[in-house]
């Protein structure tokens, strides 16, 4: 992320407003929002980004730092369920 600049091309900026043919979103909150990775890494790999750009955690306010980590949580609970990894 990098601060309050939002480019056109930036993955994250593009994701809130694809049409929902097209987008990877799984969940949105009202900060942040849960997403599929294009190219994943392995199995379950997603990712949850707040709408607003940010250059570290600690710019995040605390709504949204607290969306974020419930939003993480559930993402681990809800992959831990669907994947059953040992």
């Amino acid at each position: 992320m990098t601060g309050e600049k939002q480019d056109a091309g930036c993955i994250f900026c593009l994701a809130p407003r694809a049409s929902s043919d097209d987008s990877l979103i799984v969940f949105s909150g009202a900060t942040c929002y849960v997403l599929l990775n294009l190219y994943p890494y392995n199995n379950g790999h997603l990712m949850v980004a707040p709408y607003r750009h940010a250059a570290t955690l600690s710019a995040l306010t605390p709504g949204e730092l607290q969306e974020l980590a419930l939003l993480t949580q559930g993402s681990q609970a809800a992959l831990t369920g669907g994947y059953r990894p040992h």
